[in-house]
């Protein structure tokens, strides 16, 4: 049994950008033939990733408000939506093995296990703070006179232990890679 849920302009909000899951958008209508040859795979498909994907779809023509905020311009567009933000799109009746692969993408960007989030999170932090650190050592580099100020101080020994800090989430995020 299909497990694709038909939404409207009323419940676009709650069921796809305030949704747990990475969600799927199919913008349809009941006259597009090429609509009509995608709605089986999304069926299949919403079966076999229930409870790590979800898979909507929305009429058009019943639902404009929608198609309009997102520049619906032709149809079947099926628009890839994570936390709240449109990630991805594919327009077009295309093969299962092409929406599989974006599927199987978003989920790798936006994983919905928790071993999954916390590398993507770890991940994150570890990339913006060896940024951070690399521009802050180029700041120290160039900065005068920052020891005669004692706030300087206090921020240079607070930024190594930041550092120390991202070092060991950095060798945490590897043993969690190791493990799978």
């Amino acid at each position: 049994m299909s497990k694709v849920i038909h939404i409207t302009d009323r419940n676009f909000e709650e069921e796809v950008l305030s949704s747990d899951l990475p969600t799927e958008v199919d913008f349809w209508a009941p006259w597009c033939g090429p609509c009509q040859r995608v709605i089986p795979i999304y069926e299949k498909l919403s079966e076999e990733y229930e409870g790590r994907f979800k898979f909507c779809m929305i009429d058009v023509d019943q639902n404009s408000q929608t198609a309009v905020k997102y520049q619906i311009m032709s149809i079947p567009m099926q628009k890839y939506f994570a936390n709240g933000e449109n990630v991805d799109e594919i327009l077009g009746a295309v093969p299962e093995q092409q929406i599989r692969s974006k599927v199987e993408d978003i989920l790798k960007r936006f994983p919905t296990d928790e071993r999954g989030r916390l590398k993507v999170i770890l991940s994150s932090w570890v990339e913006h703070n060896k940024q951070d650190s690399d521009k802050f050592r180029k700041w120290t580099e160039k900065a005068e006179n920052i020891g005669d100020d004692p706030i300087y101080n206090s921020v240079l020994q607070a930024a190594g232990e930041a550092e120390k800090v991202s070092e060991r989430l950095s060798q945490l995020l590897n043993e969690l890679q190791r493990r799978g």
